[in-house]
């Protein structure tokens, strides 16, 4: 997700891949196509780092970002710090930080919805609710890696549920030339985005957890 650091466990230059375990405990291998999701994070913007805090905290107070001199970005960043806070640059660019209080404009709509009849809005309360029933029934219908290794009783280490989804989507996209959907899932403590299959492409899920745990010398990508 965005905001989110890890560090880089593992590089393979023949199969060109990286793999990446988060802080977070997700571990997640990315292919040569997707390096560009995937940043160096010794530097982060206070926008970027979403909410994390850090032991030290370093800002660039100059005249030169004087649109971005304001009290919310000022005070934004001053709060990633857990404790020691240091602000480089110029002294007359913190005091135009400290005295420009630009509050960001949202805009929500929420003027238009207010003035509208109350039964066009529960017509919309309506169909948001069909919509959400819909997707949450459709969810039922897709399986992840993690939870069919819990419907067949297999246990598998971390670096076997890297492989397995990478060879589940591998041979997927072979299949129908582009990647299944994500999903939000709870696995151990963590909750974060996996890849999730339909039910009719179970058969390609278990042949990489067979293919992964027993290791036989099978074509991997024959459907």
């Amino acid at each position: 997700m965005n905001g989110e650091t890890g560090f880089i466990s593992q590089i393979d230059p023949n199969e060109e891949t990286i793999t990446v375990e988060f802080s977070e405990g997700a571990v997640v291998e990315y292919i040569r196509r997707d390096f560009d999701e995937i940043m160096h994070s010794f530097s982060l913007t206070c926008h970027k780092a979403q909410g994390s805090e850090f032991q030290y905290v370093i800002m660039p107070l100059v005249m030169s970002h004087y649109r971005m001199l304001t009290r919310q970005l000022l005070y934004t960043t001053l709060t990633r710090a857990q404790s020691v806070f240091i602000a480089v640059g110029q002294l007359q660019a913190l005091q135009v930080a400290v005295a420009t209080d630009r509050p960001a404009r949202r805009y929500t709509q929420l003027t238009t919805l207010l003035l509208k009849e109350s039964d066009s809005l529960q017509n919309q309360l309506r169909d948001l609710t069909a919509k959400l029933k819909q997707r949450k029934a459709n969810s039922k219908k897709l399986v992840s890696i993690a939870a069919r290794l819990k419907q067949r009783s297999l246990d598998a280490t971390k670096g076997e549920m890297v492989q397995i989804g990478s060879l589940a989507l591998s041979m997927y996209e072979s299949l129908y030339g582009y990647r299944p959907s994500k999903q939000f899932e709870q696995v151990g403590d963590f909750k974060f985005k996996t890849y999730h299959y339909e039910l009719k492409d179970v058969e390609i899920v278990d042949r990489a957890i067979d293919t992964v745990l027993n290791n036989p010398p099978l074509d991997l990508f024959a459907l």
